[in-house]
């Protein structure tokens, strides 16, 4: 996929690279059809599929969101993404570590891989004493969740255009306070902000300075400045955004909306929508720092890896923000706000500034 295919309105073309089927666990490496040479990346996901088919078609519509975080940004990676289905995926991890080592070495590199959905830091470190086909902050103070927080963070400060330290505190919500949204949250509160808080386990939306609504409860009622997803895909359905009061939607959960008319009718309301892999894109950022400046990654403290993972992403938006403002529709505005084909990887850029 190039910069220009941002603007198709089609999926990139993805396919499966390596498979493992037996009765108890499929295994699927799905990563992008290029001729580029780069290898792909996209963390191990371990869930219990419907189908082998259901499976694969996960498979893509990831691998093709983590094609467009790629490009946007210039991480020198393609789109890829692995995907396992089992039945009782806590009984099959040691079977998984084995099977995905495997798949990855017969590769030789055409697919790297790190955390996901059901599989943890530790998982990643057994992977890799079985393939170096890994890259997951092993042994590393930076943690990918908080990348990704503080590349949120970094979006938010776009559309404030200023930063949090400068911006008037303002009203948010953020659905979902796990790894990611429980920091974006606890940012937002550090800086003064009314922060309403959803989540499926009350311990997690209790954060302190927080004010934790229902999930059951009708919170896209709320009237709010920043709505912050960062939870499931596909969470936003019509008649909730028929009902939203908010000024901007930051989503750090991939595919927030459950179709993607819903995010083209709330900008025509006015409402700013930051596409997702545009502010997601922390740990994919900081995957090309750890592949391509070694050195710099294995001396920096995990806050200037996340303070460079900020700036990155806050500039990113920015732009892009401003091409909308010049009348651009969203996806030729992401076409403009993309790294260039033939640039150096956004990872060198780390060991330059260090």
């Amino acid at each position: 996929m190039t910069m220009a295919s941002l603007q198709s309105a089609g999926p990139p073309e993805v396919s499966v690279l390596a498979q493992h089927v037996s009765d108890h666990l499929s295994v699927f490496v799905v990563a992008e059809s290029s001729d580029t040479g780069k290898p792909a990346n996209g963390g191990l996901r371990l869930l219990n599929y419907s189908s082998d088919e259901a499976c694969i078609a996960d498979g893509h519509r990831l691998a093709s969101l983590m094609t467009h975080k790629h490009d946007l940004y210039g991480t020198g990676f393609a789109g890829g993404k692995i995907v396992a289905r089992a039945a009782e995926p806590a009984t099959v991890k040691d079977e998984l570590i084995s099977v995905t080592a495997e798949l990855l070495q017969t590769l030789n590199g055409a697919m790297i891989t790190g955390c996901d959905l059901n599989t943890s830091l530790e998982d990643m470190e057994r992977l890799m004493s079985l393939t170096p086909h890994v890259l997951a902050a092993v042994g590393s103070p930076v943690d990918a969740s908080a990348a990704t927080a503080f590349g949120t963070v970094g979006a938010i400060e776009a559309v404030l255009a200023q930063s949090l330290t400068e911006a008037q505190p303002g009203k948010a919500l953020v659905h979902g306070c796990g790894a990611v949204g429980g920091t974006v949250a606890k940012t937002l509160i550090q800086h003064g902000w009314d922060v309403f808080t959803v989540d499926m386990s009350p311990e997690r939306a209790g954060l302190q300075g927080a004010t934790p609504l229902p999930p059951s409860s009708s919170w896209w009622e709320k009237p709010l400045d920043l709505l912050l997803p960062c939870s499931i895909s596909g969470l936003i359905d019509t008649e909730m955004a028929n009902a939203m009061q908010v000024n901007a939607i930051v989503p750090a959960a991939n595919a927030p909306f459950q179709q993607p008319e819903i995010a083209d009718d709330l900008r025509r309301r006015s409402i700013r929508v930051l596409p997702d892999p545009l502010v997601n894109a922390g740990a994919v950022i900081a995957d090309s720092i750890e592949r391509f400046s070694p050195e710099a990654w294995d001396q920096a403290s995990a806050q200037e890896v996340y303070d460079f993972v900020r700036h990155e992403v806050r500039q990113r938006a920015t732009d892009f923000l401003k091409q909308r403002g010049d009348g651009f529709t969203v996806s030729d505005a992401l076409v403009e706000v993309a790294a260039h084909t033939g640039k150096d990887p956004i990872g060198l850029g780390f060991g330059t500034a260090a």
